[in-house]
């Protein structure tokens, strides 16, 4: 067989793996655009049961995994796990996690990545372990918009994204540290002001630009818009405009960076959760913060220690199944991240809180882990108002480090509060070490931990 027609014979199968994912995206876009409306009315008191339609979702993605992923085929041929059964054989179904996607990349492939359709993401590996898969499908715009219009989005309104975006070299020789980032508002935003940049000698730049743009609707990372927010209370600087609300995205937060924000913007904050690996799109829908998951993007789970689902008012794993990544299908995806379960409603879970990545422990001399986040959510330690920013880094058991970029008005007492609370609480001895900077990642986000001990999860 000579290879032009080895190449009609590829281009064929190609023509036709396209055309069976054009169908199954026409198909998505329907459902989604059906949905979506009817979940805005169901938060508005709309009764309606979501149940159903998730659990056909479930069992569309898991038939089509298992007709084109090697991988997946076989894991439930193993299991003796059954479509007709899927429901009671569930949790025969093994977890999937970082290191089995590195070494069954290419069998949990269910598309040809040769097609130019399908895309191919990389992780920035805020758990120390970078991640790169392919993607093709997906509703986030949807769900984006979905969640703007919740916040009050009208049409001529401007959203800001407050996020790691990077601007050009000429924009900051001119100390102009924002850029252009869509022709459109929705779904992402038309501007974009850069995390990367920020320093105390130029952030009254960007509060400038602030007053300068007038965002109707903030979205962005925790960190970051707290910063600003930090600066304006301190300073006691009012913005020339009112905005609708700000979406936090892409970090964990805790109460006072929430604090900073209120009283600086004087709005409601929102949250959205959700990750690269399109699994699944967390949203709240009021200054509560609980996150509702969104019932036609993915099947959520929160898995406790024993590997089964935790009960209301526990902790555990988030573990998602994405309905639409029809390139390498996620299924009981292992996030990482620690979640406060709250319950499942009209097949819609719910969590009351998510608390970061599952490695966010501290260690005692004894290596017993101390979730950090429980350390300091809901405390309202007055050292907050007096911190700039910081980061803790933890090389020995039993001994953590504060870096802070202090504010003038932070004192001994403050020091003593952190100190004297973690010593407390966590039986941890405290040091600090006051810095004029602390690095971001590459995308520009806030690591609140450096955790240099290796445990084996």
């Amino acid at each position: 067989m000579d290879m032009r027609r080895i190449r009609r014979i590829s281009k064929r199968l190609n023509d036709i793996q396209f055309i069976n994912y054009s169908i199954r995206y026409i198909n998505d876009k329907l459902f989604i655009n059906k949905y979506l409306p009817i979940l805005k009315k169901y938060h508005t008191g709309v009764a309606f049961d979501f149940q159903p339609i998730k659990e056909k979702r479930l069992i569309r993605i898991l038939r089509y995994a298992y007709k084109h992923s090697k991988y997946y085929r076989r894991v439930f041929d193993e299991n003796s796990i059954r479509m007709d059964n899927i429901f009671k054989d569930w949790n025969l179904i093994p977890f999937l996690d970082k290191n089995v996607i590195h070494c069954e990349r290419e069998n949990i492939l269910a598309v040809s990545t040769s097609n130019d359709y399908v895309g191919y993401i990389t992780t920035g590996g805020s758990t120390g372990q970078p991640l790169g898969f392919y993607i093709l499908g997906g509703c986030d715009a949807e769900h984006q918009e979905f969640l703007f219009r919740i916040i009050g989005y009208k049409p001529g309104d401007k959203i800001l994204a407050m996020d790691g975006t990077k601007v050009p070299d000429y924009l900051l020789e001119q100390n102009i540290f924002w850029n252009k980032k869509n022709e459109k508002e929705l779904p992402y935003g038309s501007m974009a002001l850069s995390s990367l940049h920020l320093n105390s000698s130029n952030i009254y730049r960007y509060v400038e630009f602030l007053n300068d743009f007038k965002p109707d609707i903030i979205r962005g990372y925790p960190s970051f818009i707290s910063d600003i927010a930090s600066f304006l209370v301190q300073n006691n600087i009012k913005l020339a405009f009112r905005i609708k609300g700000v979406e936090l995205t892409s970090e964990s937060f805790y109460e006072y960076q929430i604090d900073n924000i209120k009283k600086a913007f004087n709005t409601l904050v929102f949250n959205q959760y959700g990750h690269a690996e399109s699994s699944v799109f967390g949203y709240s829908i009021d200054d509560s913060l609980i996150t509702y998951c969104s019932p036609l993007y993915g099947y959520t789970e929160v898995i406790g220690d024993d590997k089964k689902h935790v009960k209301p008012g526990e902790i555990g794993e988030v573990v998602v199944t994405g309905f639409m990544n029809y390139a390498m299908p996620f299924i009981r995806y292992r996030t990482g991240d620690l979640a406060l379960y709250d319950r499942e409603e009209n097949g819609i879970v719910r969590l009351k809180r998510i608390y970061g990545r599952s490695q966010d422990y501290i260690y005692t001399r004894n290596m017993e882990k101390i979730l950090l986040t429980a350390i300091i959510f809901g405390m309202h330690y007055k050292a907050f108002t007096n911190i700039n920013r910081w980061q803790i880094v933890q090389n020995t058991p039993g001994e953590i480090t504060f870096k802070i970029i202090k504010h003038p008005t932070f004192s001994l007492e403050d020091q003593n509060e952190l100190s004297e609370n973690f010593q407390r609480i966590a039986s941890v001895e405290t040091d600090f070490e006051y810095v004029d900077k602390i690095t971001l990642t590459p995308r520009g986000k806030s690591k609140f931990l450096i955790q240099n001990i290796n445990v084996e999860r």
